[in-house]
């Protein structure tokens, strides 16, 4: 799985207790500490990432609406936007990990088909289709 760098500033005891576990043969590495560290935290908040990946105002959704929900890694493509488009479904964005729009998707069709947006990841798309999600995102919807 490919992983993103992210940076933490500790204090000198933190760090020290850290390199301890690490030397002793607890962890290999401090980049192994940190990632167990975050695995038991994210374990802690189980049933509060259920609740985001199943919103309340969303389960009593019109017949016009879907949700796309994943966990992982999504692409959204054109052809799925003008599958959308053409039966009237708007569609509810929930992504926790990577979303992909590839550039064949336009700020356009964004705007035309979806409703609402939450990414808790990374999205890889075109500046003005981050724009358009980012402005659907921050309507609240």
């Amino acid at each position: 799985m490919k992983t993103e760098k992210i940076s933490v500033n500790l204090s000198p005891l933190e760090l020290g207790q850290i390199d301890l576990l690490v030397d002793r043969g607890f962890y290999d590495s401090r980049s192994d500490f940190m990632r167990a560290a975050a695995r038991k935290t994210l374990e802690n908040y189980t049933a509060d990432i259920q609740q985001f990946l199943e919103p309340e105002h969303l389960k009593d959704a019109g017949e016009n609406e879907t949700l796309l929900q994943v966990v992982g890694i999504a692409v959204l493509t054109k052809n799925q936007m003008e599958n959308y488009l053409a039966k009237g479904v708007k569609v509810h964005i929930r992504v926790t990990g990577l979303l992909t729009i590839p550039s064949s998707v336009t700020a356009a069709d964004i705007r035309q088909t979806v409703l609402s947006c939450k990414i808790h990841g990374k999205l890889v798309a075109d500046k003005e289709v981050k724009a358009a999600l980012e402005a659907i995102e921050a309507d609240g919807n």
